[in-house]
């Protein structure tokens, strides 16, 4: 009964070492094709960036004061209600505090967000949204909408008969492209 334990122990062993060194192996190949597409392929460097200056932008325009008009819709696609709104929807749960803190664990911190640098804390948790409309008064009515928002730069005409979404204007939001 002995033997047999010890065969079946180092069976066992031996697997694990087998297992391991495939492992090992593995990951030196991996490795090895990194390090020849660094060399044959290097990852380019920009002086400028397209994207980046688009986000930068839109950042912008987020923090202007914009007329826009939202309009939400059901989750099977159906308006549910529309209004001339103030700027773009805001997260239900964006906070102007770190959500998260730091936690120090036995030998390390954990990492915690930075803000946006419009200063908020964007949610990452939720699809509902405040939608600022704008009343009759020109006063801003915040509306809690759970279902999907889409934000328009301008003006539009929506058909609620049609379930039609159409534009019936210039934009009053515009990104500069030079």
């Amino acid at each position: 009964m002995r033997v047999l334990f010890l065969l079946i122990t180092i069976f066992l062993f031996s697997a694990c070492d087998l297992s391991t060194s495939a492992n090992k192996r593995d990951a030196e190949q991996v490795n090895n094709q990194q390090e020849q597409y660094a060399k044959g392929q290097p990852v380019p460097a920009f002086d400028w960036s397209l994207e980046r200056n688009l986000v930068i932008e839109l950042y912008k325009v987020r923090n202007a004061k914009a007329a826009t008009h939202s309009v939400w819709r059901s989750d099977r696609g159906w308006i549910e209600g529309d209004c001339p709104s103030y700027g773009y929807g805001i997260p239900y749960d964006t906070s102007l505090s770190n959500p998260l803190t730091t936690v120090r664990g036995h030998q390390s911190l954990a990492t915690i967000e930075q803000p946006e640098p419009n200063g908020i804390f964007a949610s990452k948790n939720t699809a509902a949204t405040w939608v600022m409309c704008l009343g009759e008064a020109g006063t801003v009515e915040p509306v809690y909408v759970e279902t999907k928002v889409t934000v328009y730069p301008g003006p539009v005409k929506v058909d609620y008969s049609n379930n039609q979404v159409k534009r019936s204007g210039a934009a009053t939001v515009l990104i500069p492209t030079n």
